[in-house]
C-alpha cells in the first residue's frame, strides 16, 4: 500500500486550544497507529505543525483519514498537505 507524507500547519494563536484537545488527538493517533493506517507521527520541534506518515490506497483516502483527526475536526490545523512518498531504503522498504 502506498505511503503519504501528510503535514499539518498550526497557527500559534490556537496553541492553547490545541493543548486542551491533545488527549483526544493523541488517542485518535494511537488508534490509527495500532491499526496500521499511520506508520509514524510527530510534531515539528518548533511547534509549527506535524508530520504523519500515512499508509492508504490513494491520496483521497489519506486525506479522508486525517480529516477524522480531532484537531482537524475542531479546526485546529490551518493547512494540510498530502504527498505520496516512496521509501527507497530503510525500515519501510
Amino acid at each position: 500500500m502506498p505511503f503519504f507524507a501528510v503535514t499539518y500547519t498550526y497557527e500559534p494563536a490556537q496553541t492553547e486550544e490545541r493543548e486542551a484537545n491533545k488527549p483526544a488527538h493523541r488517542e485518535w493517533l494511537s488508534s490509527q497507529v495500532y491499526r496500521g493506517a499511520i506508520r509514524s507521527v510527530g510534531p515539528f520541534v518548533d511547534g509549527s505543525g506535524a508530520l504523519l506518515l500515512v499508509s492508504a490506497p490513494d491520496t483521497d483516502a489519506a486525506r479522508a483519514l486525517v480529516d477524522e483527526d480531532p484537531h482537524c475536526l475542531r479546526g485546529l490545523v490551518s493547512d494540510i498537505t498530502v504527498r505520496e512518498w516512496m521509501p527507497v531504503y530503510g525500515l519501510l522498504t
